[in-house]
């Protein structure tokens, strides 16, 4: 290894994997429930989490005395927390119903270019030929599974990739606040990020729902359904459809997260979200794994992509 460290990248690495996986479970249950009531439990079940894990882990590092993020730090976070989690997952959990979870996440394919020149105005990170020749292998995934995507289909769905776009926008923008956030706090623990931003995701639905009930008082309207319906929607599954929606939290919200804002704290931005994208490989093949389908050349090809860009990082 050069000047990298390592472990930024295997943080990025395990993130993917376990958000791709749990992407899945998000899109059965959006589809089943809806995409409001999916985000807000997915966020919920964080938030509860971190806030059983963060006085464990200050016990462990011997914390005695806590020192809050600044103001800043926080209102930064909490608007990432809106923006990213909160309302661009909106968009990414429409589009996951729409065009599928891999093909959505091919899209991420844009966000390393845009959080490379985010990183190299606002952070002075350097973005040199080498970064640029493995984001360009890492790009090379995403490009082979589009190719594959559109001979199954020859089409496109403008609506979802609009919806997948938008996402990846606000999530670009969610990351880029809470490095801001980071680097004006720099004591402030990733956990704690992550604690603050889904506080801002669940005031983002507490929002929503007040509007869709003013609306419906304006207007008149009969609906008495829920917004959101959290406890009462999850209810309505057995028991084996609970465990697995809480799995999907587990793994696609508080671990994932989790890794994701300590690999942003410590990171160079372009590289780790070049890495995030190898998502779409992930969830390929999964979805083969689960339809007991082969998986098709076109994985095989960008494995080979995927295994040369992150040599290039890493060597």
């Amino acid at each position: 290894m050069k000047d990298l460290s390592l472990l930024p990248y295997l943080l990025t690495l395990g993130a993917a994997l376990s958000f791709s996986s749990a992407s899945l479970i998000f899109a059965k249950f959006s589809r089943s429930v809806s995409v409001i009531w999916m985000n807000a439990a997915k966020a919920f079940v964080a938030m509860l989490l971190l806030i059983v894990t963060l006085p464990l882990l200050f016990w462990f590092q011997g914390v005695t005395t806590w020192e809050a993020p600044k103001e800043l730090a926080t209102s930064l976070l909490l608007l990432s927390g809106f923006i990213g989690l909160g309302i661009g997952d909106l968009f990414l959990l429409d589009a996951f119903i729409r065009i599928g979870v891999s093909r959505t996440l091919m899209l991420y394919g844009f966000q390393p270019l845009i959080l490379g020149l985010t990183g190299l105005l606002l952070f002075d990170q350097s973005f040199d030929s080498r970064r640029l020749i493995a984001i360009v292998f890492l790009v090379g995934c995403l490009i082979v599974f589009s190719l594959e995507k559109y001979r199954e289909s020859k089409s496109w769905e403008i609506r979802g990739l609009v919806m997948a776009i938008i996402g990846v926008s606000m999530d670009s923008a969610g990351v880029v606040l809470t490095r801001v956030a980071f680097e004006n706090s720099p004591h402030t623990q990733p956990l704690e990020g992550h604690l603050i931003r889904c506080l801002g995701a669940l005031a983002a639905y507490v929002l929503i729902a007040a509007f869709i009930h003013s609306r419906r008082r304006l207007t008149g309207s009969t609906d008495r359904t829920p917004v959101v319906g959290l406890v009462t929607n999850f209810l309505r599954f057995d028991t084996k459809s609970r465990a697995l929606i809480l799995l999907g939290c587990f793994a696609g919200t508080y671990l994932s997260l989790c890794l994701y804002l300590t690999a942003i704290q410590i990171g160079h931005l372009a590289s780790i979200s070049a890495i995030a994208i190898t998502g779409p490989m992930f969830a390929a093949l999964l979805e083969s794994i689960l339809s007991k389908r082969r998986p098709s050349k076109y994985l095989g090809i960008a494995f080979c992509f995927f295994i040369a860009g992150f040599s290039i990082l890493i060597l």
